[in-house]
């Protein structure tokens, strides 16, 4: 591996680059963690060849539920709904080492399966707030973080508390909540100038125009909408995260080919860390098939529904690898031509390598080692080992 001058590693790689729905041949030149240069032309001695993709940015997550370690019984309202839901029970009642350490185990898969950024739906108040930045402490991920208040209405104090340290807040759904309770702390949301989102029509159809007079920033799965729903949804311009695994754990299969037609602008989420592993190639390629039962749909429709949200709420500005941006990267290492199908064929040891942060991990010897910096030899990925907290505290979700 080369280096500049002044020591910082140079990184080059090789293969093709995705960029806007196409792949073309080309390289990329990474300087001390910064895009230097992306060229049509192939690469002098790349540390990693194959296809180039910009990370991962995981528009749904849950991270809390990490923590539960049981069996899951039951369907949405007696595992996740408020106030009662096992989740919920469990979080209230967990040690805050314990649900820290949990969420940290997950942030690693992140980053090792190719996630550098990450919209967080956090239980829990303020408390919940404190305990997903500890657990993210220190790792070169991008947490977009949604608070939530503790109970299912509007206190004053409390939100505005919340608003003081995350990026906005995230409701369950209006089924949980007196819309004129919700309509408050969206108000407030937006008064500072801050995201607010919302589940909607998951396990039914809710109306959509109680959801819309709160002004969302996004909305999440929409499984239950009408066709005319959904149509509202795309002309008030709200993009929709769609969780095609967690949907399916709970009986439904999302229609995607009936959102894209509608004219929904998708994004791509895992939901629940105590169903699904946060891998984006997993979520990708359920998608692709669930997809296909209704029709199908375009694929770079589905890449892209899980890269923009890596770009934040409004998904501006190319799906690419840009010159002088951060390297916030991955490559694949995929058989044959590139096409979409390899994307979503991929599983996580086709990773060779992940860019975030300044920091670089190849794998080697079938493990992700961090490539050490200013020319440092690679080395193994330092972990914070997992707390060990009572078994039967963690289990208690």
């Amino acid at each position: 591996m080369a280096a500049t001058s002044d020591g910082a590693p140079v990184i080059r790689l090789s293969g093709w680059l995705y960029e806007d729905g196409r792949f073309r041949e080309g390289s990329v030149t990474v300087e001390d963690g910064i895009v230097a240069d992306v060229s049509g032309r192939k690469a002098r001695e790349p540390i990693a060849q194959g296809l180039i993709l910009p990370a991962f940015g995981n528009a749904h997550t849950h991270a809390g539920d990490a923590v539960v370690r049981e069996e899951l019984v039951g369907g949405l309202e007696e595992l996740v709904a408020p106030p009662h839901g096992l989740k919920h029970r469990g979080l209230a009642a967990s040690k805050d080492e314990d649900v820290v350490a949990a969420m940290r185990a997950y942030f690693d898969t992140m980053l090792r399966t190719g996630t550098v950024s990450f919209w967080d739906f956090r239980e829990m108040g303020v408390r919940g707030l404190r305990q997903i930045y500890e657990a993210a402490l220190g790792l070169p991920l991008r947490p977009f973080v949604l608070g939530r208040p503790a109970t299912m209405s509007y206190d004053a104090g409390e939100v505005r508390g919340i608003l003081r340290a995350c990026d906005g807040i995230g409701l369950s759904s209006l089924l949980d909540w007196d819309v004129s309770e919700a309509a408050k702390v969206a108000r407030e949301t937006h008064a500072a100038g801050k995201a607010f989102e919302l589940h909607a029509s998951e396990r039914v159809r809710e109306d959509i125009d109680a959801i819309l007079d709160l002004k969302p920033d996004l909305l999440v799965h929409l499984l239950e909408a009408t066709d005319a729903d959904l149509e509202r949804v795309a002309d008030a311009g709200v993009p929709v995260a769609v969780c095609p695994r967690s949907n399916a754990f709970f009986g439904k299969l999302v229609d995607l080919p009936r959102m894209v037609r509608a004219g929904v602008r998708l994004l791509l989420g895992t939901d629940n860390a105590m169903i699904n592993a946060p891998s984006m190639l997993r979520e990708l390629d359920f998608a692709w098939k669930v997809a296909r039962l209704r029709g199908g749909v375009e694929p770079r429709i589905l890449l892209d529904a899980a890269l923009r949200g890596g770009k934040g709420l409004r998904g501006t500005g190319h799906l690419a690898v840009v010159p002088g941006e951060p390297a916030e990267l991955l490559v694949l290492e995929v058989p044959g031509p590139p096409t979409f199908g390899g994307v979503f064929r991929a599983v996580e040891t086709d990773i060779a390598l992940v860019s975030a942060g300044g920091r670089t991990w190849l794998r080697s010897h079938g493990e992700l080692l961090e490539v050490a910096p200013r020319g440092k030899p690679p080395g193994r990925r330092r972990q914070r080992p997992p707390r060990r907290g009572n078994p039967r505290r963690r289990s208690a979700t």
